[in-house]
């Protein structure tokens, strides 16, 4: 499983999100979770995903399993 850590802003006119950190603005982390070649992402184990995008904290929730399909 891949991680990017991307950023979370709220500007005046919507959010933003962006691989880069800004200094001294608000932001929340929140990170990219990608599955390797023949796996998938699961929380429940019912819910299956290529790629999900979490806060930070909520990272250990989610593991990696064989993809069924393939």
């Amino acid at each position: 499983m891949t991680r990017k850590v991307l950023y979370l802003y709220l500007g005046t006119n919507g959010t933003i999100l962006s691989p880069v950190h800004l200094e001294d603005t608000y932001y929340v982390r929140q990170m990219e979770l990608t599955a390797d070649e023949g796996k998938v992402l699961t929380k429940d184990g019912v819910h299956k995903t290529k790629s999900v995008l979490v806060p930070e904290d909520s990272v250990s929730e989610w593991s990696e399993v064989l993809d069924e399909n393939e």
